[in-house]
């Protein structure tokens, strides 16, 4: 059974609640169906690695063209790589406009569309661009830039062109991307990419691939998938180098209910599976979905339930091993056991510890290294929220040391907080988000201290069920209003200062509730 799913039956209260519950127990049981293929085919096409998209403005001044009145020319061009971090990057270009002396010209594209881009530390530069043409000057150009030490999404720099062996400047701004997996709650759900480009205007691009009506998107070793989770029970990769169509499709097990997937690397893929009799961590080929392996985890459920149900939800990979969240809970969703962490050897497969939380119902897990240079995992524990049973504060945001894989501290008391953490996400060490729910259901969102445990401020509250928040790598904060009557995504710049306040942004429209959000980068 799936979180939201769950969420349902444990609550009396919001009518979301009961529309989600109602409407995924009518969902067809398509989308992918039963398939899962021999061990070791691979099924369906390679997927691309993720990437990012560049917009850049190049300045020419030196440029002159035959029967003009003046020289310079400026160029606004598209890159799309294929790849992030150190090393060189296959790119696509894409001219979009030209002006030669202030005035619009005629840009006519002369190349293969193809160069590199290469990236050491701060230095950012691209192999030859072109040739193109602008009013029947030809050339070819190299940008050489810095990668700004403030805002890792924008470069800027030297730009060199061939007709006059001079120097020009350019300016390059990496777009913020989220992938959206929106639902109706019934039926299906799709997929849409928000993309906060340069000059700060928002754009959507709806419809660009089906998933089932219980969507979770997940980003992982640059690779983008669709866990079809309660009914499903399948897994999608999207390829974005086929403007994020679906690559493959292939089952993880009728009932299993999929919740996380892990891309360890391109020969082995995790996946955990939720419901009894499998309770266990997949073990599947990314190229395909192959099933290649199961991990179990019936050991370590301690809730009273005659049928081991340890619940694997989220995973993170930190310190060599994976950690993979525990809900521990019975096939009642009444009798919780205490929440943890398995330790899974991924050399081995096989579970090489558990780490304890003292809290229930362990969510989302993010990893952040310090300025002490320690990586520590920050895991949710929802404790229980009023429905079936009363509410129970048991959780909050726990903290682990990931080389002595122990309980740390609590970066986030749910007393504190005054109510369940249904969602957060970390900006930086000083300056975290959660979504917090009363018992009323009306929920917050609170910035706060991790270091600490101090709340900041509210940024907005709301009786709307918030699945998700998150924040990209640039600061960049994106929270999804799933309303019926007008869903869209509002995005928020983050404070250089934990002490100042988030500046919006704006909102876009969406067409379906957004359930699940991922930064693509």
């Amino acid at each position: 059974m799936s979180r939201a799913v769950r969420r349902a039956l444990d609550s009396a209260g919001p009518p979301v609640g009961f529309v989600m519950l109602s409407a995924m127990l009518l969902a067809p049981l398509g989308c992918g169906g039963d398939f899962l293929p021999p061990p070791g085919e691979v099924t369906g096409t390679e997927s691309a690695p993720l990437g990012q998209v560049v917009d850049a403005v190049v300045e020419l001044p030196f440029l002159t063209v035959a029967g003009a009145s003046s020289a310079g020319a400026r160029l606004e061009l598209e890159l799309r790589i294929d790849g992030a971090g150190d090393g060189q990057h296959p790119a696509r270009v894409r001219y979009l406009e030209a002006t030669l002396g202030g005035q619009p010209a005629v840009l006519e594209d002369l190349s293969t569309g193809l160069t590199d881009v290469r990236v050491a530390g701060e230095s950012w530069s691209t192999g030859r661009i072109g040739p193109v043409s602008i009013e029947g000057a030809g050339f070819e150009f190299i940008l050489r830039g810095t990668i700004s030490a403030t805002d890792r999404f924008f470069v800027e720099g030297t730009s060199w062109e061939s007709q006059s062996g001079l120097d020009g400047t350019f300016r390059a701004w990496r777009r913020h991307r989220f992938a959206l997996a929106g639902t109706d709650f019934f039926a299906s759900g799709r997929v849409a990419i928000v993309e906060l480009g340069r000059g700060g205007a928002i754009s959507v691009r709806n419809n660009l691939s089906q998933a089932s009506s219980d969507p979770v998107l997940r980003q992982t070793g640059h690779g983008l998938f669709v866990i079809n989770r309660f009914s499903h029970d399948n897994l999608q990769r999207l390829d974005p180098a086929a403007n994020f169509a679906t690559s493959w499709q292939a089952s993880t097990g009728q009932g299993s209910n999929p919740h996380d997937v892990l891309l360890l690397d391109e020969r082995k893929l995790y996946v955990t599976r939720f419901e009894p009799p499998f309770s266990d961590l997949a073990v599947l080929l990314p190229q395909g979905g192959s099933f290649r392996g199961s991990i179990p985890l019936d050991q370590l459920a301690e809730n009273p339930d005659d049928v081991p149900t340890p619940r694997p939800d989220r995973m993170a990979h930190a310190g060599g091993v994976l950690f993979v969240g525990l809900q521990d809970v019975d096939r009642t969703f009444t009798q919780y056991g205490e929440a943890k962490l398995a330790v899974v050897d991924p050399e081995l497969d096989e579970v090489a510890g558990v780490v304890r939380l003292g809290g229930k119902s362990p969510g989302t897990i993010e990893t952040l290294v310090g300025t002490d240079g320690r990586e520590r995992l920050y895991v949710a524990l929802a404790g229980i929220f009023p429905g079936l049973l009363p509410q129970e504060l048991s959780g909050g945001i726990a903290v682990v040391d990931v080389a002595n894989r122990a309980f740390e501290r609590w970066a986030l008391d749910d007393d504190d907080a005054g109510g369940n953490i249904n969602a957060f996400a970390l900006a930086r060490e000083d300056l975290g988000y959660a979504v917090v729910s009363d018992a009323q259901y009306v929920s917050r969102l609170v910035a706060f201290d991790p270091r600490s445990g101090e709340l900041r401020r509210t940024l907005l509250e709301t009786s709307q069920f918030v699945p998700e928040i998150e924040v990209d790598s640039a600061g960049v904060l994106a929270v999804p209003d799933p309303s019926f009557v007008a869903p869209q995504l509002c995005l928020y710049r983050v404070p250089a200062s934990a002490d100042e306040n988030e500046q919006p942004l704006g909102c876009v429209a969406l067409e379906l509730p957004p359930f699940s959000i991922e930064p693509l980068d």
